[in-house]
């Protein structure tokens, strides 16, 4: 408008709505512009996990937490859906007072897991929150990251939950089936060690 000051004297009326006109033009070029760069559904899944996909050709970050007591499904619930999400392998096996979950992926993305395990989460929340005089007896809940480490393959395709119920034996030969025995048998001397502090 200031550019037209000699031709917006004579005809006010017709300068503004040239430059209005002018105005929303660039504003339609601009919104088109937008329109045409935005990605797809399929290419937005596509962006999304790319980005969560972590490079594991040097080798695969694993680590096995062990945590006392896992029967409040909220705990349970929380540790599926972000091993999942983290787009991880691994397995959430729960046996009578001895459950441990193993998770396989990439180092940023296990980072992020072992903070969710260790400090987020609050692991003696009960699942109603109320206080029994049983519950003053047992040991506090807690999770403890038992083993870290890293392998060239995996141990798992996916990641899952399994239930031993009856002989805890049970439980390392289910392991036995993936070659990974050896966390059962760290997480069981962790057990006594607690046991005994």
């Amino acid at each position: 408008m200031r550019v037209l000051c000699s031709e917006a004297v004579q005809d006010p009326t017709k300068v503004e709505a040239t430059v209005r006109a002018q105005a929303a033009e660039r504003q339609k070029k601009h919104l088109k512009a937008n329109a045409e760069r935005q990605l797809t559904k399929e290419q937005r899944g596509a962006k999304k996990t790319a980005k969560l996909t972590e490079d594991t050709s040097q080798g695969v970050h694993i680590a096995v937490f062990r945590i006392n007591n896992l029967s409040n499904p909220q705990h349970k619930y929380k540790v599926e859906t972000n091993a999942t999400q983290f787009l991880f392998t691994g397995l959430m096996l729960l046996a009578k007072d001895n459950n441990i979950v193993i998770i396989e992926g990439g180092p940023k993305g296990l980072r992020k897991f072992k903070r969710l395990m260790m400090v987020r989460m609050k692991w003696d929340e009960d699942v109603r929150n109320r206080k029994n005089q049983e519950d003053d007896k047992r040991p506090k809940n807690q999770c403890k990251l038992i083993w870290e480490g890293t392998r060239k393959t995996r141990y798992f395709s996916k990641f899952a939950t399994k239930l031993i119920t009856g002989d805890p034996s049970a439980a390392k030969e289910y392991l036995t089936k993936y070659n990974c025995q050896n966390f059962w048998d760290l997480a069981v001397c962790e057990s006594i060690v607690s046991e005994e502090v």
